[in-house]
This record gives structure tokens, sequence and C-alpha cells, in this order.
């Protein structure tokens, strides 16, 4: 019993240092993607933009809500993200984690809400690592907050309702996944990456070099089905637990990379990463943690005791830069201290040999000789005399920033735990997402054509009690990544728009080129960034063409604002050229369909088709010249 007991592990346990990683990606994600959003802030977060709030809060009907929607100006949707970006930076440095984490979600909440036709399952997927986040202690390790708990936990270990939650919703997006693959390409025939590679749209270069290659598509594609399934279960063993999560988090962290270097799907792989990364096991962070090196210098910091604000900076240069022996007194309980500190008016830190050490050599010792982070003291040493004055500076104002400090670093004696009423509602929280994920898929009669004996009809319902929560929290969740099959409609966006002065020119796809008549355009070119493509996308379905006029109007202004009187634009036509990928390497099915037509002054107009004249009349002119 006791070696079986040698190989069994609780699944459920994570690694506070595992999820302190995931917090400084979430972090570094949540700043990344306000980052990529800045530039077309006023495109798709204002009244001026491609969805006014009017037809945002039609789209987003009952119980969703976004703080963006108070207002329509540049000014606020800015001020928004600049404060979204505050928190992310605050997640990342580990500062009022707690406060953070509750900021970020619900102000990520209220930018999903106020334009979703950008969106794709990785914004979810970061959307629910923040929310889970708000009830993980991931603060723990490797944060400021950590640095002020005067009673820190030795052990590394996490097990808790949150714990269950979040290894559950992490392997729910690769389980769930699998069983909506039910098409034939990932059943039967194993073309669902072939058919993904060559969806243009979609495809990165790099895949061109391998997508015709049957063998390898066909057994990626049921490596990457039984992997979804199969994987998910055996991170879930007790039994080998070590070596089958770490396999299983190697192997999904693998098809991610895949991912990234061949699809074109945004930040999504890099989010799914981050997750995997709180289910790397203990034993495993532990073998390549640092550990504190066995003749580490002990220092001896000294403050003085009327300022909170420099003993507070004592633990945080201890936390930061790995002094775990350090011990820290005030400079007034020593009979040989006290005098020094009053006389020099400077802390004191004094070194493994007993020499006395001031001001800004005694930060640079502290760097110095620390475990972590040692480098830093390569370039402030530099400062020489200039870096007492920046000591004297903060000195002079250690009062001031001692109340500051109060609110941004408080004191806590131990890390805060669940309460029996968040204990609850995360319970119940898990268990709905958990039925909600089960209820969206629709065959359980054969999975990967293996029969389970139910009915053809058996369905999972859904749990609508809850359905106001996850609706207003924006919780739902449906992982239908390349599901039930692979979209084989790839293909190219053209869109020539008439001038005034008659010109017709490109005005999306490398705005202002001349326009050649059905020239096929790099998808590098047809977008500006993968939102862009995801919004196009959408755009271009039938069920999204309540919102072509607004994307008209707004491409009609950004456009005649930049433009001479001459080059204004008056209508344009955005077309779609489909290539409906074949089989075994077949040409493609070319057809072309007509998104939208738009004119900038009077829509009354396009009943002549003045931009199809000027194309006839531009092609007749060409024929012509050859």
């Amino acid at each position: 019993m006791q070696q079986l007991n040698k190989y069994l592990n609780n699944p459920f346990v994570v690694d506070l240092r595992a999820l302190a990683m995931m917090r400084i990606g979430v972090g570094l994600l949540l700043f990344a993607d306000l980052w990529l959003r800045a530039p077309d802030v006023v495109a798709w977060l204002t009244d001026s933009g491609v969805l006014p709030r009017d037809l945002s809060m039609d789209f987003s009907n009952d119980y969703r809500w976004s703080l963006y929607w108070l207002n329509g100006s540049e000014f606020w949707a800015s001020s928004l993200m600049v404060i979204a970006g505050i928190f992310s930076v605050m997640l990342v440095l580990g500062l009022r984690t707690r406060m953070a984490s509750v900021g970020s979600f619900i102000l990520l909440v209220s930018l999903h809400n106020r334009n979703p036709l950008l969106l794709q399952g990785g914004d979810n997927l970061l959307l629910l690592m923040v929310f889970w986040g708000c009830f993980l202690p991931w603060g723990q390790r490797l944060a400021i907050d950590a640095s002020m708990v005067r009673q820190p936990t030795n052990n590394n270990r996490l097990l808790n309702i949150v714990s269950v939650a979040l290894v559950i919703q992490v392997l729910s997006v690769y389980f769930f996944s699998a069983l909506l693959k039910t098409g034939s390409a990932w059943v039967e025939d194993g073309t669902a990456i072939y058919y993904a590679l060559h969806n243009d749209l979609f495809a990165l270069n790099f895949s061109h070099y391998w997508r015709d290659i049957d063998w390898l598509t066909h057994g990626l594609t049921n490596f990457v089905w039984w992997l979804e399934l199969v994987g998910p279960l055996l991170a879930l063993s007790p039994l080998f637990f070590v070596r089958f999560r770490t396999l299983m988090v190697l192997a999904f962290v693998a098809m991610e990379l895949g991912f990234i270097f061949n699809l074109r799907i945004g930040l999504f792989p890099y989010i799914s990463i981050v997750s995997l990364v709180a289910l790397l096991p203990h034993e495993v962070i532990e073998r390549f943690w640092p550990k504190d090196k066995p003749n580490h210098p002990v220092l001896k910091m000294y403050f003085d005791k009327s300022c909170v604000f420099c003993e507070k900076t004592c633990y945080l240069l201890k936390y930061i830069f790995g002094h775990s022996s350090a011990t820290i007194s005030a400079a007034q309980d020593d009979d040989h201290v006290g005098p020094i500190l009053e006389k020099e008016n400077s802390w004191v830190v004094i070194d493994q040999f007993g020499e006395e050490h001031l001001r800004w050599n005694a930060l640079i010792l502290v760097i110095s000789s620390g475990s972590r982070l040692r480098w830093l003291s390569v370039p402030l040493a530099k400062l020489g005399s200039g870096g007492d004055r920046i000591y004297n500076w903060i000195g002079d104002r250690r009062y001031a920033f001692g109340r500051v400090s109060a609110f941004w670093l408080p004191w806590r004696q131990e890390f805060p735990k669940l309460g029996l009423t968040t204990t609850m509602l995360v319970v119940a929280l898990a268990t709905s997402l958990f039925w909600h994920n089960v209820s969206t898929v629709k065959k359980w009669d054969s999975i990967h054509g293996i029969s389970t004996g139910l009915d053809a009809g058996f369905r999972v319902p859904a749990p609508d009690f809850f359905y106001p929560i996850y609706r207003s929290l924006r919780l739902d969740q449906y992982w239908a990544m390349f599901a039930p099959t692979p979209a084989r409609a790839g293909g190219w966006f053209w869109s020539p728009g008439l001038l005034r002065n008659g010109e017709i020119r490109e005005i999306v796809a490398t705005p202002g080129t001349e326009f050649v008549l059905d020239q096929s355009v790099d998808a590098e070119a047809m977008f500006k960034n993968y939102r862009w493509a995801k919004y196009k996308r959408r755009l271009r379905l039938k069920n999204y063409s309540a919102y072509r006029a607004s994307y008209g109007n707004w491409l009609c202004h950004d456009w005649n604002s930049n433009a001479e009187e001459k080059e204004q634009l008056e209508a344009f036509n955005i077309y779609f050229v489909k290539h409906l990928t074949q089989p075994n390497h077949l040409p493609p099915k070319v057809t072309s369909q007509v998104v939208m037509r738009h004119h900038c002054t009077d829509p009354k107009l396009l009943k002549n088709r003045p931009v199809e004249g000027a194309i006839s009349r531009a092609a007749e002119k060409l024929a012509l010249i050859n």
C-alpha cells in the first residue's frame, strides 16, 4: 500500500508558484491585448466607429452590460483602457492582487461587451482565467503583496474549491472541444488539418510547406482529436500523476506552439499556454525552482522605527532580491546601530563580515548579494553620489510615502483565505459552468464513431436557472474550435472604391493602391490585425448584415478625413472571392460574393451601381490599351 501511495496524488492540487506564473502571464496578455487594440480605439469603441453604442446594446441583449456604454467618446474609451492597463501591470507585479483581479475582470467584461464582433475563443478563455483569479491566492508568490505578509505560508501546495474549479476549467477547453468535433473531417477521413491549413484566412505561410503531405496531416488530425479527449483524463489521473500531468501539459503546449506557427488565430494559443502553466505539478516546479545558495550572505537591515514606509521597504527588498535569511529590525532597539542611524540619517545594513553600509551603498549591497536580479546592482552602482541624492529625496518624503503605502502596501498577518460564503459561491459557479459545458455537446450517441449506447436524440439540458448569472458575468462558453469541422471556405476580400475624380482605388487591403480586378490579396494585406480579420469574416455573414451600414459610414469618414478633395471617397463595394477547398488536392471551387455596397453621401444612388460602372469603364480602357 505504501508503494502504491507513492504514485498516487490529488490531481486538483496546484502549486502557488505555478499560479503566480499564470498571474504574471495573464497580466502580460491583458496588457498586450490592450496595446494591440489601442490604435483602433476610435473605430472599435466609440460612437463614431464601426459599432455605435445603440447597435452594441442591441447586439448584446439580455443581462449584458459595459462601462463603455456610459459614454461614446474617444476620451472615455481611452481612459477605461488606460485604467485596465494599470490593473494589468498591478497583476504582473502582484500589487493589490485581489483588487487588480476584480478591476481587470470588470473592465474586460466591459470591453468584450462593447464590441462582440471582434471576439474569439481566446478572449473567452482569458476572461475566465481572470475570473477564477479573483478567488485564487495567486498573489502569494512572486508578488509585492507577498512581501507584506508577516506570517507567510511555507507550503506551496494549494487544494481548495477554487483549485478544483481552475483545473476543471483549463482541461474543459480541450475535452469539450474534442466532443464538439463531430464532422467527418475529424471522425472519418482525417482531413481536418488539411482543410484548416488550406483556408488562407487562417493559414500562415509556414503551413504551406507541409499542408499537402497527406500522411502528416491525417496523422496529426487523429493525434489532435485523441489528445484533446484523452489528455484531460490522463491529466486527472491520481496514478502516476506527475508523469501523466507533465506529459499532458507538454503535449498541449506543443500543440499550441504548432498553432502559433501555422494559424492566424491571435492571442488564443498564448492564452492557452499561460492557463496550462497553472497545471504544472509541484514536483516539477520544485525541481527547477531556484534554491538559496548554501553560502548565501546573511544581511541585517535596520530601519527608522518611526517610519512605517522604511520598514515596508526593507521587507520588500528582502523579498524581491531573495534574502530569505536576512533579519529586519528597528535601529533604535539596538544600542550600537541606533546612534549611527540618528547621526547619519540613514538606514543601516550590516553584511556577513560585520561591516556597516549606508544610504545608496546599502541598497547596492542588498541587490548585489541577493539570489535574484543581481544584475540590477551594476547600472545602479554607476549612479554614485547621484544615488545618495535619490535616497535623500525619498527619505525627506518618507512620511508622505508612508501614507501612500498604507493603502497600496498594507500589512497582512497572513494571506486572506476563502470564507464560507465565497466557497459556496465558487461551488455553485464551478458546478453550473461544468454543467453548461456538458449541455453544449449535441451528439452523445457516438464519440468519434464509437457507439455509447445512448439514443441519438439524447441531450443534457442547459442549466437555465444559471442563465442570468453566466450571461451577466460573460462566463458562457462554447469550445467549438474548428468544430464540428474546419471551415472549407477561404479566399480574399477586395474592396474597390470610387473616388470623386472617377478613379478606382483599393480602400481596405493596402489602402490607396491601384485597384486590379479580381486580384488575389495576401491575408496580411487584407487585414491590419486579427481583430479586423475576425470582424470582416463576421461582417460577410448574413446574420451580421445589420452592422454593415455602420462599418460603411465609418470607412467613408476615415478615408475622407485623410484625403484631398479630388480623392474623396464617394462609394465602394466589398467583395469576397470564396475559395472552397476541395478534397484530394483538387483545385478549389471559386465563387464571388458581394458582401456590401455603400454610398458615402446618398444611398439612393446605389441603384445606379456606380462602382460596377466605374470598374467596367476601367476594364474597357485597359482592354483598349492592351
